[in-house]
Formats: structure tokens, C-alpha cells, sequence
């Protein structure tokens, strides 16, 4: 009596896990139709869309857009550089020059010094190397 109570027992587990499997493989099969409906019905519209774009319409507006666009950046430009022209006075250059120059001071550079000396060795264009040759060195500097 027991062993057939464990056999049974036995068999109705099997029986459970083939009609689990039964059902996952079912939900499979309908997932699968969904995906199949909306692929077909997502053609469809593709297709209606397909029919509806006019691509040489979108091509022209798109030459048009392209046109204005660099028209109105051209114009743009020049409203910019009236509007600094015209905030722009006398002494603002004068003012660049000045910070220029500080921060030039600041890094270590001054106009007006000599050229560090160079071995006097110039590159030949022809790829060949020569010998030592003179160069003339800048007088006065600046």
C-alpha cells in the first residue's frame, strides 16, 4: 500500500510538470501571435506612411531650410559685428593691448627680445641633410 501511494505520488508530480510545461509552451505560442500581429499591423502603417511621404517635397523643403538657414546665419553675423562695432570705443583696444600684455608678463614673454642663437643648421626640402650653413639673425627684434 505505501510503495503504491509513493508510485502514485510519483506519477502525479510528473503529471504536474508536464502540464506546467504544457502551459508555458501555450504561453509561448500566444506571445509569439501577439508579436506576430503587431509586426503585421506595424507594417501597415509603415507601408500607409511609405505612401504618404512625398520625398522630393521633403528634399526641396529641406534645400529651402538648408538656404534660409545659412541666410539667416549671415545675417546674424552681421548684426553681431555692427553691434560690437558700434559698443566698441576708442579706448577698448587699448585696454586688449594692456591685458595682453600683462598676461604675456605674467608667462614670461616680452615682445622685443632677441631669438634664442640656433645651431645654424637649416632643413634642406630635398630630404637630404647638409652641412652647417649661415642664416641671418633677426636685428632689433620685433
Amino acid at each position: 500500500d505505501l510503495v503504491r501511494t509513493r508510485q502514485y505520488i510519483t506519477k502525479f508530480i510528473e503529471m504536474r510538470s508536464h502540464l506546467q510545461g504544457c502551459a508555458l509552451k501555450l504561453q509561448t505560442v500566444k506571445s509569439h501571435q501577439a508579436m506576430a500581429e503587431a509586426m503585421q499591423n506595424t507594417a501597415k502603417a509603415m507601408g500607409k506612411m511609405n505612401k504618404a511621404v512625398n520625398v522630393p517635397t521633403i528634399t526641396k523643403m529641406m534645400a529651402e531650410f538648408e538656404k534660409e538657414n545659412a541666410r539667416t546665419d549671415m545675417m546674424q553675423e552681421v548684426m553681431g559685428d555692427a553691434i560690437d562695432d558700434a559698443l566698441e570705443g576708442e579706448g577698448t583696444e587699448e585696454e586688449e593691448d594692456r591685458i595682453v600684455g600683462q598676461v604675456l608678463d605674467e608667462i614670461g614673454i616680452t615682445f622685443g627680445e632677441e631669438l634664442p642663437a640656433t645651431a645654424g643648421l637649416t632643413v634642406p626640402t630635398n630630404g637630404v641633410a647638409e652641412g652647417p650653413t649661415k642664416v641671418a639673425a633677426v636685428a632689433g627684434g620685433g
